[in-house]
Parts: C-alpha cells; sequence; structure tokens
C-alpha cells in the first residue's frame, strides 16, 4: 500500500509530491521549468526530490490556481503572502510537519467547501503513501485536533461532522483490507458506550492498534456493555477499547462506572478520555489515558507485558 517514501531524508520523489498535491507531474514541471515555482534537488540520476516546505508550496499554488489567479501571477509570491491569499490561517509553514499540516488544511478546506470527493481523494491518497503509523500520528490525529479546534470556533456544523466519521471509517476499512495481520494476532474490541456518539477517537484507536500488529474489531459507537462483552467474549479480544469524547450527563456516571467494571471484571479495559474528565479520578479497573501518544506507546508495551506475565 505504501510507495518508497524517502522520509528519512526528507525528500520527497516527483510520484508522491503528485499524490499529495493533486497535482499532475506534467504541471508540477512546468510550474517549476517555466514559472520558478520551486527548485527541487536532484538526484546523481538527475531525478527531482522535494522538501516538504516544497510540497506545502505546491499545496498553496494549487489552492490559489483554483482561486482563479493565474500561475503566472502568484508563482513568485512568497508562501506567507500565498497564504493570506488564500485566506488560511493554518500552522507554522516552516515547521518540521508542514507537509503533514498541508495536508491537513487541505482537507479541512475541502470539508468546508462540501466537497466530498475531493476531500476522500486526500484520504486516500495520503494513505497510499504514508506508513500506517505515520498517517495516524502525522496525519489523522492532527486532523482531529483540527477538528476540536473547528468545534470550538464554530467554523463545523453536524453535516461536516458527519462526512469526516464516515470518510474516516472508511479509509479504517481500506487500511484493515491492506493490512493482514500476522495469523494468531491478538485482537482488540473499540467501541464506545451507549449514548456516546462522537467516534473520532475510537477510530484512531482502531487505526493505531492496526498499526501497531493488532486485529482491531470496530464496533462503532453508542453500543452497550453487555454487547461489547459479548464481543470480546466470542472473538477471544485481549483487549476492549473504550472511547468516551464528552462529559457526563446527569445520572449517566453512575451507570458509566457499573459498566466499565463489569466489563474490567473478566476483560483488560483501556478508556480514552478527555482531559479533566469527571472519570479520571475515580478508581476505576480500566487503564485512562489522555493522549494518543499514550496510547500508542501502551500497544507498543503490551505484548512486552503479556509475555512478563506469562512468564
Amino acid at each position: 500500500m505504501n510507495d518508497n517514501v524517502e522520509e528519512m531524508s526528507g525528500l520527497y520523489p516527483m510520484r508522491v509530491v503528485a499524490r499529495l498535491t493533486g497535482l499532475t507531474a506534467d504541471t508540477i514541471r512546468v510550474w517549476e521549468r517555466r514559472y520558478g515555482a520551486v527548485d527541487p534537488d536532484r538526484t546523481e540520476g538527475n531525478k527531482r526530490r522535494y522538501t516538504g516546505a516544497q510540497v506545502r508550496r505546491l499545496v498553496l499554488l494549487r489552492r490559489a490556481t483554483e482561486l482563479g489567479h493565474s500561475i503566472g501571477q502568484v508563482a513568485r509570491l512568497r508562501d506567507d503572502e500565498l497564504r493570506r491569499l488564500i485566506g488560511e490561517t493554518g500552522p507554522d509553514i516552516g515547521s518540521k510537519v508542514s507537509l503533514y499540516a498541508a495536508i491537513v488544511e487541505d482537507y479541512m478546506h475541502a470539508i468546508f467547501d462540501y466537497d466530498v470527493q475531493r476531500a476522500e481523494s486526500i484520504l486516500t491518497r495520503t494513505a497510499a503513501i504514508l506508513p500506517p503509523m505515520t498517517l495516524t500520528l502525522e496525519v489523522i490525529v492532527p486532523l482531529l485536533r483540527r477538528i476540536g479546534e473547528s468545534w470550538s470556533s464554530n467554523e463545523l456544523r453536524i453535516s461536516h461532522e458527519h462526512i469526516i466519521s464516515g470518510q474516516l471509517r472508511s479509509l479504517l476499512g481500506a487500511l484493515l483490507r491492506h493490512t493482514d495481520p500476522v495469523a494468531g494476532a491478538p485482537r482488540v474490541i473499540v467501541a464506545t458506550p451507549s449514548n456516546h456518539l462522537h467516534e473520532f477517537g475510537a477510530i484512531i484507536g482502531a487505526f493505531m492498534a492496526a498499526s501497531r500488529g493488532f486485529e482491531p474489531i470496530y464496533l462503532g459507537t453508542h453500543m452497550p456493555f453487555d454487547d461489547i462483552a459479548e464481543a470480546a467474549d466470542q472473538s477471544g479480544a485481549v483487549l476492549i477499547l473504550l472511547s468516551i469524547a464528552r462529559d457526563c450527563e446527569p445520572g449517566e456516571r453512575e451507570a458509566l462506572i457499573a459498566g466499565i467494571e463489569r466489563l474490567a471484571h473478566k476483560h483488560e479495559v483501556w478508556l480514552g478520555l478527555p482531559e479533566g474528565h469527571e472519570l479520571s479520578d475515580r478508581p476505576l479497573s480500566a487503564r485512562i489515558m489522555h493522549r494518543y501518544e499514550d496510547l500508542d506507546a501502551a500497544l507498543m508495551r503490551r505484548p512486552v507485558e503479556s509475555a512478563q506475565r506469562l512468564g
């Protein structure tokens, strides 16, 4: 599923750049040769290699031309001028993650424009060239944080969220279809409890589990605890990963605690919560995590910890 992206050197070949930017290789060459839009490095065999900043610039130029500006008018503009021209207020383009930030911002622009096909194309072409864990930590996780910021600023609507959820589910399915778990790979149940409908955290958990060699069984949102337990029993799952994104409603907290404890009586349960959530300070039998980086570290350690327990 992945092309040979030269991430260690920070340089990207033409076929990768074309996919990331949504431009054809011919267009990129013309913009470079005729307008001096970018000046890529060259290998000893005279093949072009582009930095992340250059890929980011090509994305900015593409957006500017989509707004009706000719490439001749914008090719000589600085990146900050291009950003002002297209109305972008994303992260610092000089950072080491500028390439991935470009993907996230490009995707969000497509979502805000209800350009569903373009948004899906951005995700699928990115997934085609990035390793699964790079895709998860450098694109999907920052995308979720960007979504959270958009919720806070009232930019994002429920209709946007539904589009994003559907596309991320589809991407997860494609990832799992192209990532054949080794025989006997440990299974992980991933879900949200009843009346919890925000699934982004659960989807990310499933992505990360798949990327670390587990076989996630994604049940989705609004799952009763009894059904989660039955799925874990029938599948032989070694772990239940629950995501809770919102605060508890009145009278809900004790029911959640009881359900989590029932699961934890028989299964290992990991619980993803926002920082400061009211369940964080309760003495639960589940392992509580607030950051995706903590989940990733725990997934990597778990086979070692299991072997130590068996020993």
